[in-house]
């Protein structure tokens, strides 16, 4: 049986979603991982944030993407959208099922939206109205749809798409294309050996000198979703509005390439109506709109030169869960001066040929469930004991009288030395809260009346027998 990882919407609101608290197996390695022992399933993982992140400096000097091509590879776009103006010049489909019956569609009405978050994607990063708009609000927008109706879409589909767009490269100049989508597989460190093909065409692309920026993931992980943890793509976490603060859900590593505004951000939806969404999906646009700004300013460059200009007059930003720092997007510095916008040379849009391989049939493995044994195993100490930071106590709720849920977050690093938690309560009570073995954010029902327990705070138990430092104490919510 081949085996399939899910993937979870990265788009809406996290913190009120029907999917906000799905927990997520964490793969964490020192070094590069191994490939994907079969097809792996992906899903869908203004007005204030352009001004944030100093979007109106290069608009003043008139570079607002004019000229550049931003690719969205997403759940498609309303193309009729008056926030677009008529600026989505091209379409694709490469899914299980297109609007032609087929598993590929190019041409007007290939990139009709199976849900809303593509057209929202897209207007962060290209939209335009009277009242606000989004970070390149001239560039052209090329739509391609990656998914079923049912939200969801294959590594297959997706390396189809990055290899269609770098054939028809040397026709548009392609500044971007973003991917605001990735799984709940998290991973520390780079994983180009998970899915080769998909870094292959990530590379390709990027020595094209065209960006794949794409969303870190919303697991409240430390690490990056794939495809976020490819070396070759640019990958983005989200900070919430008007703060250096990376938002709690976000991904985040040491190679988390920069941050931008992910929280509450207002743009398109499909209906031609307007709303807001939260998560690391929509701060990954920013940055795929402000390397279309660049190019409409400083011409073509290379990936990593234009990354280092972006980190060079960066703001600092910071998870205050892993402590690690990330650079958040602002473009105010790099156009402080005037700069000479670079004519582009016109191109035709002739289209290379496709071919029509179908997607191939997935099978589901369910994973375990993780343990919640709570059996004590203390060891001797070692002369030096490890770093182990304190866990995170994210909510405790008595909706229930009969039981209270605790949401909680495992340390970041050596999570492999924690026995168990404590949960301790009216400073007297002390609950053994089991550790569990395949996630990094935890729900667990504590079976106590919600009337014994008015606040607490959590620690970690060690193998040693050694506590760690405690969570901050938080009161029991009865909402």
């Amino acid at each position: 049986m081949l085996s399939k990882f899910k993937y979870y919407f990265m788009a809406i609101a996290l913190l009120f979603s029907l999917f906000a608290y799905k927990v997520n197996q964490v793969e964490a390695t020192k070094f590069d991982v191994a490939r994907a022992k079969g097809p792996v399933k992906f899903k869908f993982t203004l007005d204030k944030s352009v001004p944030f992140i100093s979007g109106g400096t290069p608009h003043s000097q008139g570079h607002k993407g004019q000229n550049s091509y931003i690719v969205i590879i997403d759940t498609g776009v309303q193309v009729n959208h008056l926030f677009f103006q008529d600026r989505v010049v091209l379409e694709a489909c490469f899914a299980v099922r297109c609007p032609n019956g087929t598993n590929q569609m190019i041409g007007a009405g290939a990139a009709k939206p199976v849900h809303w978050h593509g057209t929202h994607v897209a207007g962060i990063a290209a939209g335009k109205s009277l009242t606000f708009t989004g970070v390149a609000p001239e560039a052209n927008i090329i739509a391609i749809n990656v998914f079923d109706s049912s939200g969801s879409a294959y590594d297959a589909d997706i390396i189809k798409a990055l290899n269609w767009v770098s054939s028809i490269s040397s026709n548009y100049n392609i500044a971007s294309v973003n991917m605001s989508l990735g799984g709940s597989f998290t991973f520390t460190s780079t994983c180009d050996n998970y899915i080769p093909a998909m870094t292959n065409a990530i590379k390709n692309l990027k020595d094209k000198n065209i960006a794949t920026v794409i969303a870190s993931g919303n697991s409240y992980a430390f690490g990056m979703s794939a495809p976020a943890c490819i070396s070759h793509s640019v990958s983005v976490a989200a900070v919430y509005n008007n703060s250096t603060t990376i938002t709690d859900f976000s991904n985040v590593s040491s190679q988390t390439t920069f941050s931008a505004p992910g929280f509450a951000i207002n743009s398109a939806k499909t209906g031609s109506v307007y709303g807001t969404a939260s998560g690391t999906s929509m701060a990954t646009p920013h940055v795929a709109g402000a390397f279309a700004v660049h190019r409409s300013a400083f011409g073509v460059n290379s990936v990593d030169s234009v990354v280092s200009d972006f980190r060079r007059t960066s703001r600092p930003s910071k998870d205050n869960y892993t402590n690690i720092s990330v650079p958040r997007l602002d473009l105010k510095d790099l156009f402080s001066q005037p700069v000479t916008t670079t004519t582009l040379p016109s191109t035709t849009t002739t289209l290379p040929p496709v071919t029509t391989t179908l997607p191939p049939v997935v099978t589901t493995t369910t994973l375990p469930l993780p343990s919640t044994s709570t059996t004590s195993t203390t060891l001797a100490p070692p002369p030096v004991l490890p770093n182990i930071p304190k866990p995170q106590l994210l909510a405790l709720s008595g909706r229930f009288v009969d039981r209270v849920w605790v949401r909680y977050r495992d340390p970041f690093t050596n999570k492999a030395f924690i026995n168990h938690y404590v949960l301790f309560c009216n400073n007297k009570d002390a609950y053994i809260i089991p550790k569990q073995e395949m996630y990094s954010l935890h729900d667990y029902r504590l079976n106590v009346p919600a009337r014994n327990i008015s606040y607490c705070y959590l620690y970690g138990v060690t193998v040693y027998g050694t506590k760690t430092g405690n969570s901050v104490t938080m009161h029991l919510s009865r909402y």
